[in-house]
């Protein structure tokens, strides 16, 4: 039985709050064993089912504001509750509910994509010292598109042509936020660059980018798949083949 420092641990890895090392070695040891992925899934599962089964609710305007002035007022704990002033207590505390909600929304979808890029910046660093860049070695979309098709729920996007500066190497099928995704591997210079994809419900958004430990992401939703490319490529050059690859 998996003891509770080691739930703590699952959990963290879930949330892609455990450094480098330690998400690389949890990912390798899911490879080989079955019941630890099984866990992991159930985490997950029991993560996803909280987020997506709660009651929201859009808190009031005025609210808002309130919970703003809050946080800027340095007034003492004490001062802080009599100026809320909330009675009676029950409405008191369905307000404090509404607050708790709103803040969630606000931290909610900045968690999940810190513990996406985790993921993407481990099963990158995991296929370049494993010297697994691709499962299919092609640059021609009619021979990549079809392979990956074939082995996943969906049929990923895969350009037709080179880009400037970047060569396709090929594809695999990879793992990402528990769930298999489209990954293709290019060459730009000497530095290998992952394109994470997978559908999404979400609508189009622009190109975003963000550093973590010495590695550059680029996350865009376009056409219903959400894109996470990321590669120790120095910034410019990354946003300017997201850029490309958005575009098609």
């Amino acid at each position: 039985m998996t003891g509770t420092s080691e739930v703590r641990r699952l959990n963290a890895f879930i949330d892609g709050e455990l450094g480098l090392e330690e998400q690389l070695e949890i990912e390798s040891r899911l490879r080989d064993d079955a019941a630890l992925r099984s866990q992991v899934e159930r985490l997950r599962e029991l993560r996803s089912a909280v987020r997506d089964r709660a009651d929201y609710h859009a808190a009031p305007d005025e609210l808002r504001a309130r919970v703003g002035a809050l946080i800027k007022s340095r007034a003492p704990v004490r001062e802080r509750v009599r100026r809320f002033d909330w009675r009676p207590w029950s409405a008191g505390l369905a307000l404090a509910g509404v607050a708790a909600v709103a803040l969630n929304l606000t931290l909610l979808q900045p968690r999940e994509d810190a513990r996406i890029e985790q993921d993407v910046i481990a099963s990158h660093v995991r296929a370049t010292i494993g010297q697994r860049a691709v499962d299919v070695a092609s640059s021609d979309h009619h021979t990549v598109k079809p392979w990956l098709s074939s082995r996943l729920d969906f049929s990923p996007p895969v350009p037709d042509q080179a880009h400037s500066g970047s060569s396709l190497l090929g594809g695999r099928v990879d793992y990402i936020d528990g769930r298999p995704v489209a990954a293709l591997a290019y060459r730009r210079g000497l530095h290998t660059v992952d394109d994470f994809i997978w559908p999404t419900t979400q609508g189009d958004k622009p190109v975003a980018m963000t550093s973590e430990r010495g590695f550059n992401i680029a996350h865009w939703t376009r056409g219903g798949m959400t894109h996470w490319l990321v590669s120790d490529l120095n910034p410019a050059e990354l946003s300017q083949m997201a850029a490309e690859l958005a575009r098609d």
